[in-house]
């Protein structure tokens, strides 16, 4: 198989959280497809294992897979260090780390709220401090933040927290963008629609969802496929988007066409 580098990204660094699995599998994959070399943080060590033996074995990059939970803050201090550590810098992060609790508004409690916000929110927040600390220095730099196009507006799904978190990471994106531009780091975000992810897997399955929802704010005439994200990230991180920062990049099919 002859192996076709869409971006050149040969031998950068990446951080992307939340790699276990989904959206994060496919950017880990993006990236080391076009020679960077990538660094894996989720709870679920086991799996970051794995993922990062498939990509050394295909695509010949060297990797790290860091356990890390993102909502505690050493955590992510610990991955940004252990990066540096191993590779000597970091030039990408891609805060994709993410949850919703599904619950009417009465229902949600302030946990719940809590939870969402630290994992969805907060984390990028966070990564993107330490993150910087490395940056600044050097003048250059990328940060892709994962938000969706839940960030948008509301839906009948009662995710309140998720839908909040997604908005807010639309708006740090710009202020991070205006706050970093000086220092040669750009930051900026994708909007994915809905995606046949082990966490969205279940809207796809249930009928109604899919014929009343899914369907008629799809443009085009298919579904996505996972594989799918992974140029908008490729792109975003590579000299393609040189001067494109504080922008949001929707990956939806058309979603937000309607």
């Amino acid at each position: 198989m002859v192996m076709i580098v869409k971006y050149n990204l040969k031998d950068k660094v990446v951080i992307i959280t939340g790699a276990s699995q989904g959206l994060g599998e496919q950017f880990a994959h993006g990236f080391a497809e076009s020679g960077a070399h990538v660094v894996l943080a989720a709870r679920r060590k086991e799996l970051l294992d794995k993922i990062t033996a498939e990509l050394e074995k295909q695509y010949n990059v060297k990797t790290l897979a860091v356990e890390t939970d993102v909502g505690k803050e050493k955590d992510i201090i610990n991955l940004v260090k252990q990066t540096v550590e191993k590779f000597g810098t970091v030039d990408v992060l891609v805060n994709n780390a993410g949850m919703y609790i599904v619950k009417p508004l009465l229902e949600q409690t302030l946990e719940d709220w809590d939870t969402v916000m630290n994992v969805n929110l907060t984390s990028a927040f966070l990564a993107s401090r330490e993150v910087a600390k490395i940056m600044i220095p050097k003048k250059s730099g990328v940060i892709i933040n994962i938000s969706s196009t839940f960030g948008f507006g509301g839906t009948r799904f009662p995710e309140i927290s998720y839908y909040t978190s997604k908005g807010g990471m639309i708006a740090m994106t710009k202020a991070l963008a205006v706050e970093l531009g000086e220092h040669n780091i750009r930051v900026n975000a994708i909007a994915p629609g809905f995606f046949p992810t082990p966490m969205s897997a279940g809207a796809f399955d249930d009928e109604k969802i899919r014929t009343t929802m899914i369907e008629p704010r799809t443009a085009l005439p298919m579904f996505a496929q996972n594989e799918w994200i992974r140029g908008a990230a490729c792109f975003l991180a590579s000299d393609d988007a040189r001067y494109i920062t504080g922008h949001t990049l929707a990956v939806d099919g058309g979603w937000l066409a309607f």
